[in-house]
């Protein structure tokens, strides 16, 4: 067995297509992909929207309004949601707005009450979670005005000391992150994930490889093996321990470039990420020996497999993830009998869950189909073996 597999890793360390396929492809789409999406994030924030301000007589009345925008767009302070431009005019503001300068523009009446106008782009764009801020915002302020107002006009002495108007304007303007996951959302993660399950899913040729060496069609050297004395078993463990070695070590590369050159995000159980990897490969491994004991099976076909199956992982862009959403929905138990999907799963629910149910329930389904995978090999290995003796 260690003979079979020392032979297996000398093989596959001089084999180009495993070095190209789990190596230096992942490496070469990561490099692709960080130039996509290397402005992607800005279109999740929730800092940067353009306010236009009309600075007019009835803003100027307008008691508390302008301190109220001078602490929400400034770029210093914790509470900074919007860069504010002012204007003379209303008519200045809206051509502002139509020329796309400005994502939203304050207007105040006659009775000193704002009002926000929003432009159709802002919201399009990246405007709608900035102007719900916004909205948020002026609520408050109105509601402080109005109690500020009705304390003077009830209880004046409550606001001779001013504790009273301390207590209703002192938190004016409070911005809180909330969080429903473990990790902050990326929204480039899933390609990076899909991206290593296609890569272990490629993988799946050095365990074909390996095997094809052991069947006696594979000339005379696979005849002497299967004449030998060792048992086929050991032979066949020492060949896919040699590819799974092989293939875990240039995904533990291709993880590490993604993690410390383009910055995808993994979570922090680095052992759960290196299981990952390893029952992947394990099951690509186990998937390409039973592919290896189909007499007329091409490395193209486990490509063209594999390529079908990332489909459904959420590789291919916007429309790729959105029938793979659909199909998880509608269809669960035909997503989960994909192996590629279950790789991103397991990844997925290492960054986002708290419990660690998601991902062991991934990384069992992986092991199951690996132990289908080799008990299905093991017996057609048997059996070409003895239809050639």
């Amino acid at each position: 067995m260690l003979a079979s597999l020392r032979n297996s890793v000398l093989s596959l360390v001089r084999d180009k297509a495993l070095l190209v396929w789990v190596l230096a492809f992942p490496i070469i789409m990561t490099c692709i992909f960080m130039g996509m999406f290397s402005g992607i994030q800005d279109a999740y924030t929730a800092v940067g929207s353009s306010l236009g301000v009309v600075r007019d007589k009835n803003y100027t009345a307008a008691i508390g309004l302008d301190e109220t925008i001078q602490a929400i767009s400034d770029a210093s302070s914790d509470q900074h949601i919007c860069d504010v431009t002012y204007y003379e005019s209303a008519a200045e503001a809206k051509a502002a707005a139509d020329a796309g300068e400005i994502d939203a523009y304050l207007t105040v009446d006659g009775e000193g009450t704002p009002q926000l106008d929003v432009t159709h782009a802002g919201i399009a764009e990246n405007g709608s979670l900035p102007t719900s801020f916004l909205v948020e915002v002026l609520d408050f302020y109105l509601h402080a005005r109005n109690a500020v107002e009705k304390v003077a006009v009830t209880r004046p002495e409550l606001l001779a000391t001013g504790d009273a108007l301390s207590a209703l304007t002192g938190n004016a303007v409070q911005t809180v992150q909330l969080s429903a996951t473990k990790n902050p959302p990326s929204a480039d993660a899933r390609y990076y994930y899909a991206l290593l399950a296609m890569a272990a899913g490629m993988g799946a040729t050095a365990a074909m490889v390996s095997v094809r060496r052991l069947l006696p069609t594979a000339g005379p050297l696979g005849a002497r093996q299967t004449l030998a004395a060792v048992p086929r078993w050991r032979m066949l463990v020492g060949a896919l321990l040699g590819a799974w070695l092989c293939q875990l070590a240039c995904l533990l590369a291709a993880t590490l470039f993604m993690w410390g050159v383009a910055g995808v995000p993994f979570g922090d159980n680095v052992p759960g990420v290196v299981g990952a990897l390893a029952a992947s490969s394990f099951m690509a491994c186990a998937a390409g020996a039973l592919c290896g004991t189909v007499t007329h099976m091409e490395t193209g076909m486990i490509s063209g497999i594999t390529c079908l199956l990332s489909l459904f992982t959420g590789l291919y862009g916007t429309a790729s993830q959105q029938l793979a959403d659909s199909i998880e929905a509608t269809a669960p138990a035909l997503a989960h009998v994909n192996p590629l999907w279950q790789t991103t799963n397991c990844f997925y629910s290492l960054l986002y869950y708290d419990t660690p149910d998601a991902f062991l329930e991934s990384f069992v389904a992986l092991l199951m189909m690996a132990l289908v995978f080799l008990a299905l090999a093991s017996l057609r290995m048997r059996r070409t073996s003895y239809d050639h003796l």
